[in-house]
């Protein structure tokens, strides 16, 4: 009898030590996300990041998102398409977009027209700062299918950017208020 109790004991703990762990506490209903932006290019940050960051970064609120068109050629200047942090990352999200420029394209399709590089930068209100994502997609026609980034994540505290994954290095970053 005594056996019994202890191995029914041990099977139940065992049971509940292997169960699945609790499910994230539900975000409000008005909360912004990549999966509920529009036109955000989400396949192609899927396909970039590894699967842990993406489900992270898929769950977790918006603080901004700032896309910015990657200049052309080395004299020129990037331009903002889309902000909704209402200008407050704009300088940031030029800057780098300064550093990206597209690879791959071939003159032969097109001598005329040269390819537009949107550079997305999201950024996330965490308990130690700021987080920033970086990554650059394409929608022009000749850049259609699976598309593959690098992706810069940072975090901002205590006034300066640091580096924390991603496969991008940027350098020279702004600070993200100025």
């Amino acid at each position: 009898m005594r056996f019994t109790l202890t191995a029914c004991l041990i099977l139940v703990l065992a049971h509940q030590s292997f169960a699945a762990a609790p499910p994230p506490p539900p975000l409000p209903a008005n909360a912004r996300t990549i999966k509920n932006l529009p036109s955000f290019p989400l396949a192609v940050l899927k396909v970039s990041l590894s699967p842990r960051l993406y489900k992270s970064l898929a769950i977790s609120p918006i603080t901004a998102w700032v896309v910015a068109q990657a200049p052309s050629s080395a004299g020129d200047e990037g331009k903002i398409l889309r902000s909704d942090a209402g200008g407050t990352f704009d300088k940031l999200a030029l800057a780098l977009a300064k550093e990206w420029s597209p690879i791959g394209y071939n003159t032969t399709e097109s001598r005329v027209q040269h390819p537009t590089l949107k550079v997305n930068l999201l950024v996330y209100k965490i308990a130690d700062g700021l987080m920033a994502v970086n990554f650059a997609n394409n929608d022009d026609g000749f850049y259609a299918g699976v598309q593959h980034t690098d992706v810069w994540v940072a975090v901002y505290k205590n006034g300066v950017w640091s580096r924390i994954g991603g496969t991008k290095v940027i350098r020279n970053t702004p600070e993200p208020y100025r």
